[in-house]
């Protein structure tokens, strides 16, 4: 027998929400006690599953990007180890962003999170370019292919 508790359904309605994308498969995982707790005192379990692209070394920085669920979708994460700094950007496309909206991501959990526009199917030469400003205001630039990882 399931049972659906106030708290159970906060969980499963945050799971099917995710980042503002919606997604056909959820899973729910009951860690809760069976002893019903305040809805303000449980922390819903809000992870996402993400695939990583190769790790990279952007200037000073040691860089993880990630993408959630599947790569057309346009949500990134990038992991930023190695020093301060004042913003990561991104954008789907050629080194020259001229034609395509490059995207400064905000901080999510202990990552840089953003939401790009991916054509599908992607283009053979299209990567994933990340530009990282450091706290001086120097930009460094460095990028990782999207063909094959869909």
């Amino acid at each position: 027998m399931i049972r659906f508790t106030v708290l159970g359904s906060i969980v499963m309605v945050m799971a099917l929400m995710g980042c503002g994308g919606q997604s056909t498969e959820t899973a729910v995982q009951e860690t809760a006690p069976a002893v019903e707790t305040p809805a303000a005192a449980a922390e819903p379990n809000h992870e996402i599953p993400m695939r990583n692209f190769a790790p990279t070394t952007i200037g000073p920085y040691a860089v993880q990007p990630m993408y959630e669920e599947e790569i057309e979708d346009g949500h990134y994460n990038i992991k930023v180890e190695g020093g301060d700094f004042a913003a990561v950007r991104v954008w789907a496309g050629l080194e020259d962003p001229g034609d395509v909206m490059v995207v400064k991501c905000d901080l999510e959990n202990e990552y840089q999170h953003g939401h790009l526009d991916i054509p599908n199917p992607i283009p053979a030469d299209y990567a994933l370019w990340i530009e990282i400003e450091d706290t001086e205001g120097n930009t460094h630039l460095g990028s990782t292919p999207l063909k094959g990882l869909e």
